[in-house]
C-alpha cells in the first residue's frame, strides 16, 4: 500500500498504532477491532484495506479543488540524468580538442557523479525503488566516464601531467570518477533510505499542510504541493532570485480571514541543483513549522 501511494504521488502521513493510542482507536472503529488491516484515512471518511485507485478517488472526492495527485516519474530523472551526462562529456571532449597537454582533472570527477546525482534529486525517505535507480545510475555514470577517458587517450587528447602518482592519466580519470560517483550514490543513499518524521505548518492553532515526504533545505520545510490545504494560498506578484535554486514566485497565506503576505513560495522550474524542490511549497513570515 505505502508503495503503491507513493508512486501514485499521493502524500500520506503514517501513524504508528501502537505508539498513538487516538490512532488505534480509530482503526479498531473502522475495522471492527481489527488493527492488523491497512487502513487509510481522509478526511472524515476512513478506508479499511483500499486499493490505490480507490484511495486516489477518495482524495479527489475530498479535496476537489486541490490540484491532481502525480506519480513520481522515474523515467524522468532518468533521461535528465543521461542529458547532463552528455552535456559533461561533450564539454570535457571540446576542452581535450582545445588543449589536449591540459589534465582537465576534475571532468572525469563531474562526468561520473552527474547521472546518480541527478538521479537522486528526485527520490523520497523510504524510496528503496528510488535507491536502486540511483545505485545503477551510479554504475552508468563510471562506465561512461572509463570509455571516455579510454577513447580520449587513444585519440592522444589526454597529454596532460597527473597528480597523486597516478601511472597514466586514464588511471587518474577512472579513479577519480569512481570515487566521485560513489560518493554521489552515497548521498542519494542516505536521501532515499532514511526515515523522516512528519512534518505540520501552522497558523495560529490551525494546520494548513502535513506530509511525511518533506525536503529540508537550507533550514526550509518544502512540502508537497498536494499536502497544503484548499483556498490556503493565493499567487501574488512577488518573485525573488536565488543563484542556486532559480526564481521563486510566492502565495499569499490566508486562514480564517487573516492574510500573511508573500508567507509562502515555490520553486516551479528551479536550477539543476534545486530539483528536489520543484513545485514544493515552503512558508515563513507567521507559519510555523512543527515535527509531528
Amino acid at each position: 500500500m505505502r508503495r503503491g501511494l507513493d508512486r501514485a504521488g499521493v502524500a500520506t502521513v503514517e501513524h504508528d498504532i501502537w505508539a498513538d493510542p487516538s490512532a488505534a482507536a480509530r482503526v479498531r472503529e473502522a475495522t471492527g477491532g481489527d488493527e492488523t488491516v491497512p487502513t487509510v484515512v481522509i478526511g472524515g471518511r476512513a478506508l479499511v484495506n483500499p486499493s490505490v485507485a480507490q484511495v486516489h478517488a477518495a482524495v479527489r472526492e475530498e479535496f476537489p479543488d486541490d490540484p491532481a495527485p502525480t506519480a513520481a516519474r522515474a523515467a524522468s530523472s532518468g533521461w535528465t540524468g543521461a542529458g547532463w551526462t552528455a552535456v559533461v562529456l561533450l564539454a570535457w571532449v571540446l576542452l581535450a580538442l582545445w588543449r589536449p597537454t591540459t589534465t582537465w582533472h576534475l571532468a572525469p570527477a563531474l562526468l561520473a557523479a552527474a547521472w546518480p546525482w541527478v538521479a537522486g534529486q528526485d527520490v523520497r525517505s523510504g524510496d528503496r525503488r528510488g535507491a536502486v535507480r540511483i545505485g545503477w545510475a551510479g554504475l552508468a555514470g563510471f562506465a561512461v566516464t572509463g570509455i571516455a577517458a579510454l577513447g580520449l587517450a587513444r585519440a592522444d587528447l589526454l597529454r596532460g601531467p597527473t597528480y597523486w602518482g597516478f601511472p597514466d592519466v586514464v588511471t587518474e580519470a577512472v579513479v577519480l570518477g569512481g570515487g566521485a560517483a560513489l560518493l554521489a550514490v552515497l548521498i542519494g543513499l542516505y536521501r532515499a533510505l532514511r526515515t523522516t518524521a512528519a512534518r505540520s505548518a501552522w497558523v495560529g492553532e490551525e494546520r494548513i499542510a502535513v506530509s511525511d515526504d518533506v525536503v529540508m533545505v537550507e533550514g526550509n520545510a518544502y512540502f508537497p504541493a498536494s499536502a497544503v490545504r484548499p483556498g490556503v494560498l493565493t499567487p501574488s506578484a512577488t518573485t525573488s532570485v536565488c543563484p542556486w535554486k532559480g526564481r521563486a514566485r510566492y502565495f499569499t497565506v490566508t486562514v480564517d480571514g487573516v492574510e500573511l503576505p508573500d508567507g509562502a513560495w515555490t520553486y516551479p522550474r528551479p536550477l539543476p541543483l534545486a530539483r528536489r524542490v520543484k513545485g514544493r511549497i515552503a512558508f515563513w513570515g507567521g507559519v510555523a513549522v512543527r515535527q509531528e
